[in-house]
């Protein structure tokens, strides 16, 4: 009877182990939200890279690291990474930790076609002062890497910059198609949720978006941009990274969505991509800049 007991006491510590780890997760699983930024806070290094690894037979990997770190322990950590290839999402990265300063993580990523990738980390930190204030800061990184892949050659062309005319002829060709492809998806959800363009005085791509860590976003301060930014980062997070709600309700992963691109005004913005199956989506988030 009491070896019952015993064995019952355990495996109830267990299970409510089990489901405080499992509720801490989910807590911090939606934990990327916009508060006040710090100004005290700052990103001494903050780094997105893509490297070619290796050949093997017809497929090809390339390395996709990230690593941030903050000159403040913070409450939360917390990185959103985000990999294109020639304008499709093809993979993500997310990692989180508490009362930390430094956040990195990596993938390898398996491809065997010619890919123009696009790497972009949004970073982020929660801040509690000793008054319980919460604040946070954010900054934003960026790799791209061209990788011209043919069953012809033992290594393939490889390059982040081109430096000759063969890899700028390479480059144009796959800046082309991952333009056309998104500009092809900005006109599907035009053309479905009848946006005209024109009322917009800015467009950006997402990944456009690390020019703007420290020079303001057109016809905003410096302070308002920030705070666009990451509530734009809180947006992208719970309703794009984390799942694309459908039309019908339904929620679908974002790989093989389009990259966004985002239309502003003085008011708002919108987020325009098309999902995997060519559906467009719409996203708005109000401006204020109070």
């Amino acid at each position: 009877m009491k070896k019952d007991f015993v064995r019952l006491s355990v495996s109830l510590i267990i299970l409510v182990a089990i489901f405080y780890i499992f509720q801490q997760k989910q807590i911090a699983k939606e934990s990327i939200t916009y508060f006040p930024i710090d100004p005290t806070v700052t990103f001494p290094k903050a780094n997105t890279t893509l490297t070619f690894s290796k050949k093997r037979f017809d497929e090809y990997s390339i390395l996709w690291q990230s690593n941030s770190s903050i000159n403040k322990r913070a409450y939360l950590r917390q990185d959103m990474s985000l990999l294109y290839a020639n304008g499709k999402l093809i993979s993500t990265m997310g990692e989180w930790k508490q009362h930390t300063l430094e956040l990195s993580e990596e993938k390898t990523v398996v491809e065997r076609e010619s890919n123009f990738f696009q790497a972009i980390t949004f970073h982020y930190a929660e801040i509690h002062d000793t008054s319980e204030r919460i604040f946070s800061s954010q900054k934003i990184s960026a790799d791209n890497l061209y990788v011209i892949n043919s069953k012809f050659e033992n290594t393939p062309l490889s390059f982040h910059t081109p430096n000759n005319l063969v890899e700028k002829d390479w480059a144009t060709m796959m800046d082309k198609e991952a333009v056309d492809f998104v500009n092809y998806s900005l006109h599907q959800g035009l053309k479905k949720f009848h946006i005209s363009q024109e009322q917009y005085d800015t467009k950006l791509l997402l990944t456009d978006l690390p020019k703007y860590n420290d020079t303001p976003l057109p016809s905003f301060s410096k302070e308002q941009s920030a705070k666009i930014i990451g509530q734009l980062t809180e947006g992208l997070y719970k309703n794009y990274f984390l799942g694309i709600i459908k039309e019908d309700g339904t929620i679908i992963d974002p790989i093989g969505s389009s990259i966004p691109v985002l239309l502003i005004n003085d008011n708002h913005l919108l987020i325009l991509f098309t999902t995997e199956d060519g559906e467009p989506i719409v996203l708005r988030q109000q401006i204020s800049t109070l």
